[in-house]
C-alpha cells in the first residue's frame, strides 16, 4: 500500500511539473493575425484610451494631493504613462504592438528589433 501512495504522488508531482511547460507552448509556433481596423473603430478606441488616460492621470493626481505618493514620484508615473499612451497611439491601439518578440515567439520588453 506504502508503494502505491508513493508512485501516485511521484507520478502526480511528475504530471504537476510539467503541466505550466506544456501550456506555455500551446501557441508557440502559430502565426499571429493581423487585423485591420476600420477608421470608426480606430478612432472609437482612441476615444476609450484617451478616456482610460485622463482617470488614470486623475488618480496619480489624487494619490498625490492625499500624501499616498511623493510629487516628484507622481511627475514620474505620469510621465511613464503618457509615454506608453503615446506608443500606443503610435502603434494605432493595437495591444502589444509596441512590444518585441524573443526566440520561442513570446513578447518581450526593452528589446531591438531582431
Amino acid at each position: 500500500m506504502k508503494k502505491i501512495i508513493v508512485l501516485l504522488s511521484v507520478l502526480f508531482l511528475t504530471l504537476g511539473l510539467a503541466m505550466p511547460v506544456w501550456a506555455q507552448n500551446d501557441k508557440a509556433g502559430q502565426p499571429e493575425t493581423k487585423v485591420q481596423l476600420t477608421e470608426a473603430q480606430k478612432k472609437e478606441l482612441a476615444d476609450i484610451h484617451e478616456d482610460i488616460l485622463e482617470n488614470k492621470l486623475e488618480l496619480i493626481d489624487k494619490h498625490v494631493e492625499f500624501g499616498i505618493i511623493t510629487k516628484e514620484k507622481g511627475d514620474m508615473i505620469k510621465a511613464k504613462i503618457q509615454e506608453k499612451a503615446k506608443m500606443m497611439k503610435e502603434n494605432g491601439y493595437m495591444p502589444g504592438a509596441c512590444m518585441h518578440k524573443d526566440h520561442n515567439g513570446h513578447k518581450m520588453r526593452g528589446e531591438g528589433d531582431q
